[in-house]
């Protein structure tokens, strides 16, 4: 086949469009695969102290029966179900910028050990924080949705959070809600009886 003939061109477009798709669906599954619990809690063991603590938080198992996993609360935009690539790409950018705290603390030693990690819980709580605090809380506001919260066994509820919507600012979720993403009364407690 000569290189100036349109199958020649045509060939390699083909061949272009099955290595990209093959090249994003390998990309989405690892993707997919590094925002699982399973990754998170087992896999990355800078996190080993902070996945207990997740398994007895409140939102581990809710009573819907759902659970929210670190995603869901630690990714800009995934619980948000995010709806393009510039959104998905800032998905991605978060992502890169978590894993690399959590293995360059791997590397570096300060979080290679459970005990180095509860150490570490305060400095590492303030700054998850923080960024809640900089996003308005948008990952809660992904999957919590306080226009319609209605609870006609507790109907305060929804009073109470009926000024929390998205346009209302200096909202603080965890101030009422300190064990949702993580619980670490039973590590702390277990801890102290081991010293």
């Amino acid at each position: 086949m000569k290189k100036d003939s349109p199958w020649y061109l045509a060939l390699w477009c083909v061949v272009g469009v099955a290595i990209g798709i093959v090249f994003v669906g390998v990309l989405t599954s690892v993707v997919h695969w590094a925002g699982t619990e399973k990754f998170c809690g087992e896999f990355c063991h800078s996190m080993d102290a902070t996945y207990v603590a997740y398994q007895k938080g409140d939102h581990f198992r809710t009573a819907s029966g759902a659970t929210a996993g670190c995603s869901d609360c630690h990714l800009k935009n995934e619980s948000n179900h995010f709806a393009g690539p510039i959104d998905y790409t800032a998905l991605l950018i978060d992502k890169a910028i978590a894993g690399s705290k959590s293995l360059f603390g791997e590397i570096a030693g300060h979080l290679s050990t459970p005990e180095k990690q509860i150490e570490m819980r305060q400095e590492m709580a303030e700054a998850v924080h923080a960024q809640m605090m900089d996003r308005n809380w948008a990952a809660c506001r992904g999957c919590h949705d306080v226009a319609r919260m209605y609870d006609p066994k507790r109907p305060m509820l929804g009073e109470i959070h009926r000024h929390m919507g998205p346009e209302a600012k200096n909202v603080d979720c965890l101030a009422c809600h300190p064990t949702a993403g993580h619980n670490y009364g039973y590590i702390l407690k277990f801890d102290t009886a081991k010293k």
